[in-house]
């Protein structure tokens, strides 16, 4: 246990599992994300300067969690920026090719706007979001690819694992001792 791992206190037989860090989707709040048996524990930290910090914290119980989601990166969005920049680099030519004066700010524009939307995909593709869906509401949190993955699988299994306790813990109820 580290300071990243202080929550209130665990239920009698509730187990750490992970722990994860992640952001919210404005990135201004950092998530540690603490994986047990029966919840899901989130810590937010907000800077609110250079010295203080707000925390808040979050319990969702996983036999609540109804779904599950992985935000991808729109697929057209690299095509539309090949074409903004393909665009604006050939009318930068003719414009200074043959000194047509009123396409040179406007292909000029297109380079820098293709240029930027190049810079934005390349950093979100490195970013995934996961959308967890249920009797909560809805939570969003911001991973690095490689720890989304792990967190989306693992969570999954002790979902499932929480759910197949409870049938077996409900059938046995019913058929009694």
């Amino acid at each position: 246990m580290d300071n990243d791992t202080t929550f209130p206190a665990l239920f009698g037989g509730e187990i750490i599992v992970s722990k994860y860090e992640g952001y919210e989707r404005s990135q201004m709040k950092k998530a540690i994300v603490i994986l047990t048996n029966v919840r899901l524990l989130i810590r937010w930290e907000e800077m609110l300067s250079s010295y203080f910090r707000r925390y808040s914290y979050s319990s969702i119980i996983l036999d609540s969690i109804d779904r599950i989601d992985e935000a991808r990166q729109n697929e057209n969005l690299p095509i539309l920026a090949i074409l903004t920049l393909l665009t604006g680099l050939i009318s930068d030519i003719f414009g200074f090719t043959y000194v047509l004066e009123y396409i040179q700010p406007t292909s000029t524009a297109l380079v820098i706007i293709g240029v930027i939307m190049f810079v934005f995909l390349w950093y979100c593709r490195k970013k995934q979001c996961i959308t967890m869906k249920g009797t909560f509401g809805l939570e969003t949190i911001v991973f690095e690819k490689a720890i989304a993955g792990e967190f989306f699988n693992q969570l999954s299994e002790m979902i499932l694992q929480r759910r197949t306790q409870c049938s077996m813990k409900q059938k046995n109820e019913y058929n009694g001792p």
